[in-house]
């Protein structure tokens, strides 16, 4: 008796397991279709390929919605049905196909180049342009003698006057001058013996002028003669004590005197000149002397 009731439950409960399975839902796995589209914008209909590549869409279109079906008509046998209706019907309205734009070329800003600027090369002797400049002249005289045993005192006189400055090229020019000179000399042997004499003269020097070096400071070199003519002249001669002369001079016509000239000196600023002179009389110079000068001059 025992064992058919155990039977009988056997039987339900291997029911009850068959029904459970006949009512379970089948488990469907649908894979996702990958789908490249390849469109051609002269034609509207675009020809659909599936495929497991990565899809590219070179032109934006409409696509419809992919409508799944899956049915199954028993627990042991399962169909999976899947449509994919796809339609193009080309690029949709309103919406334009972005072209690409051109890359911009960079502008190549133009560097404008730097013009080398002049060098002036200074010019060698006075800046000059050509033109005739008049200064002036003033300096401070001592009589000198070359002959042996001879001596005049310190006894200055003094030069002033005009001068005129005719440029030939960079560095030489002309230059005349005319000067009013006044002289004193003395010559003294001993407290009994001695002359003096005081004279002035128009004195004429015609100088040539060499300029050498470059900037503001130029070292000059002038040579050329000279001429005097003698306006008066006033003489005391003291012999033993005794004067034997005392007073102006007849000149007659010994008034006129000629000799070489020798300068050297700096100019600054091509105006302002500081020099020393040496006048030696070559007219019958017996006491062979001459004049020292050292005095600046002016050009404007």
């Amino acid at each position: 008796m025992k064992n058919h009731i155990i039977l009988a439950l056997l039987l339900v409960c291997m029911s009850g397991t068959i029904a459970l399975a006949q009512t379970k839902k089948p488990t469907t796995t649908t894979k996702k279709p990958t789908t490249t589209v390849k469109a051609s914008p002269a034609k509207k209909t675009t020809k659909t390929t599936t495929t497991t590549s990565t899809p590219v869409v070179s032109q934006p279109i409409e696509q419809k919605k992919t409508t799944t079906t899956t049915t199954s008509s028993s627990p042991q046998q399962t169909n999976s049905s899947t449509t994919t209706t796809i339609q193009s019907t080309g690029p949709s309205k309103g919406t334009k196909a972005k072209t690409p734009e051109p890359e911009r070329e960079e502008k190549v800003e133009k560097v404008r180049e730097e013009k080398p600027e002049k060098v002036r090369i200074p010019k060698v002797g006075p800046d000059n342009d050509g033109k005739v400049r008049f200064g002036i002249r003033a300096e401070a005289t001592q009589l000198y003698t070359l002959e042996s045993g001879g001596n005049y005192d310190l006894s200055p006189g003094v030069n002033a006057g005009l001068i005129v400055n005719l440029p030939i090229s960079q560095v030489v020019s002309i230059q005349p001058e005319i000067l009013y000179s006044m002289t004193t000399g003395k010559i003294t042997e001993d407290a009994d013996n001695y002359a003096k004499s005081t004279g002035s003269s128009i004195l004429v020097p015609l100088m040539f002028n060499f300029n050498f070096g470059n900037g503001s400071t130029k070292f000059m070199l002038n040579l050329g003669g000279y001429g005097n003519y003698a306006l008066s002249q006033t003489s005391k001669v003291v012999v033993g004590g005794t004067t034997i002369i005392d007073g102006s001079v007849d000149l007659g016509n010994d008034k006129f005197d000629y000799g070489a000239g020798l300068g050297l000196g700096v100019k600054l600023n091509n105006s302002l000149m500081i020099e020393a002179r040496s006048f030696y009389s070559l007219k019958d110079n017996i006491n062979k002397s001459g004049i020292g000068t050292i005095g600046i001059g002016y050009l404007f």
